[in-house]
């Protein structure tokens, strides 16, 4: 058996080791050139402690599929989200963990998502026109951003049925406010020392004020469903949201606090925004990127027929679906998880100690050319061929016992998404693609991609 000491490690920076690495914004990309460098299993300094990074395919998953059971979150990450009182299903572990998921599953499952679909319609076909008006004004937009409006709008109904409706609104404030509040925790999961206990910076109060307006937001979508049931019994037993499941969940179980319900909406409402408009964005990039892929798009959406908007239940769209896996390959919006083991562990010959922190590099497998040929490159078509790429060989929603509950939520909005934007419109980038930059700030983001949209 190895000891983690025993393995390469990078340069370091300074006395704080490699911290000063984890605070940048491509970090990400640091990580596969030193994987490249040294190997699918090295190791890195914060401060005095060791850090094991892992990037063989199989023990990824090996050690993916061993939670909740024998790994779990780094406990200053569950800390600071605690600290926020965003504690809910994404960061929260043991029993706490496998309560949370029994109250959010029911919402995910395919009868109920058909029975959202209509109003999934609804805010697509505001997307559509919201696509319109931009194809008639010629406004150059950051893409991420109105496909945010889109997830947001998609997640407010299923969680608290309320329809935000920001797509059609020219102020977001309460958009404006999610965007402050993630990338802050993300920097606060990844610092030594917690600075913002003892000292509060302007973005530690701009975050404070724009956590406060979410919070408030919520509550008063908690309180207005309380309501509706007391007036509505009938609901009790066809529950329409995720707050009503919860709702009637607290009434036979008094453990389960109000705060655990804002957590659990709060944590659903900031996921679903991010991970899945961050996807789209990806998505739209590459393929205005690549002329051929846009022919073989178009030619897909012409077969689907005049549909306005991707009818129940959705058709097959394998080209949509192909550009979907790639984006998810090259452009992985979750590339890391950081773990750490309950007890004392071996992960294949390194023995690793309860505590330890174990950084899982959930991206290195789409660069693997033992995986994916010339896996650099852009080529949808890899996941249509016979004996082609194989989706298992990535884990863009984790594995095992954690994997993301709303994935087949995500995956219906990416496709109606992308359906609305390119079955009538061309989408002109207004930079080159390399000026576009990869932020990773807890999801890993298109910064700078800039276009105008174009009617067909």
């Amino acid at each position: 058996m190895k000891q983690i000491e025993q393995l390469p490690m990078p340069p370091t920076a300074g006395i704080l080791g490699h911290v000063g690495y984890l605070k940048k914004p491509n970090i990400h990309q640091q990580m596969l050139g030193w994987i490249a460098e040294y190997g699918v299993q090295f190791r890195l300094r914060l401060g005095l402690k060791n850090v094991l990074v892992l990037a063989d395919p199989s023990q990824v998953k090996q050690v993916l599929k061993s939670r909740p059971d024998e790994f779990r979150r780094l406990k200053s990450i569950e800390n600071v989200f605690d600290e926020v009182g965003l504690n809910g299903i994404f960061s929260a572990e043991d029993e706490r963990w496998r309560h949370q998921r029994k109250l959010t599953e029911p919402m995910f499952q395919p009868s109920h998502l058909k029975h959202f679909y209509p109003q999934l319609a609804v805010v697509t076909e505001r997307l559509k026109k919201r696509f319109e008006s931009l194809a008639e004004t010629g406004e150059a937009v950051e893409l991420v951003d109105e496909f945010k409006k889109y997830t947001v709008d998609v997640t407010s109904l299923l969680a608290f049925g309320e329809d935000f409706n920001s797509i059609e609104q020219i102020e977001t404030p309460l958009a404006d406010a999610l965007g402050d509040v993630f990338p802050i925790v993300n920097q606060r999961c990844k610092s030594p020392i917690p600075m913002w206990r003892f000292f509060k910076t302007k973005k530690d109060k701009q975050f404070d004020a724009s956590l406060e307006k979410v919070k408030q937001f919520v509550t008063g979508c908690i309180e207005k469903q309380r309501r509706k049931l007391t007036q509505e019994p009938a609901l009790i037993d066809m529950p329409e949201n995720m707050l009503q499941i919860m709702l009637i969940e607290q009434n036979r179980d008094s453990t389960l606090t109000d705060n655990d319900i804002l957590a659990n909406a709060l944590t659903l409402l900031l996921a679903g925004e991010d991970t899945t408009a961050n996807t789209l964005a990806w998505m739209s990039y590459l393929v205005s990127g690549d002329q051929s892929s846009e022919a073989d798009l178009s030619q897909e959406l012409q077969n689907l027929g005049s549909e306005h908007i991707l009818s129940w239940p959705l058709p097959r769209v394998p080209y949509i679906t192909a550009i979907m896996y790639e984006a998810m390959r090259l452009k992985p919006v979750a590339p890391q998880l950081y773990l750490e083991p309950i007890e004392d562990t071996h992960i294949g010959d390194i023995e690793v100690k309860k505590g330890t922190p174990v950084f899982v590099m959930l991206h290195a497998n789409g660069f693997d050319p033992e995986l994916f040929a010339d896996p650099k490159t852009y080529d949808p078509n890899r996941w249509l061929e016979q004996g082609g790429a194989s989706f298992s060989n990535l884990q863009p929603f984790g594995a095992g016992a954690r994997l993301c509950p709303g994935r087949s939520l995500a995956m219906m909005e990416i496709k109606l998404a992308f359906h609305a934007l390119f079955s009538s419109f061309r989408v002109e980038p207004q930079q080159g693609q390399e000026d576009v930059v990869e932020q990773f700030a807890f999801t890993m983001s298109p910064v700078g991609y800039k276009v105008q949209i174009h009617k067909r």
